[in-house]
């Protein structure tokens, strides 16, 4: 797991109402959610990498691949 279930715990209950109860199946989707997540930054961050020319990848890229993928999301949103 890439996030720990007590992570995913704690940051799920505090958007919720104290005493409320959360499934155990909800964490291995979550933790399937958050491995795609990774997969799909890390082929943009290669993207990006790869455009750029550069002989090691540096936090720009990273930032960079960042910025795409929340801005092709708020694109997709914009569509719906």
């Amino acid at each position: 797991m890439i996030i720990s279930i007590r992570s995913l715990k704690k940051e799920l209950k505090k958007k919720l109402k104290t005493g409320t109860y959360i499934s155990a199946e909800v964490y291995p989707i979550m933790d399937t959610y958050v491995r795609f997540s990774l997969a799909e930054l890390n082929t943009e961050i290669a993207n990006v990498f790869i455009d750029s020319k550069d002989r090691k990848v540096i936090s720009v890229h990273v930032e960079k691949a960042m910025l795409n993928l929340i801005l092709s999301r708020n694109d997709e949103e914009g569509e719906e």
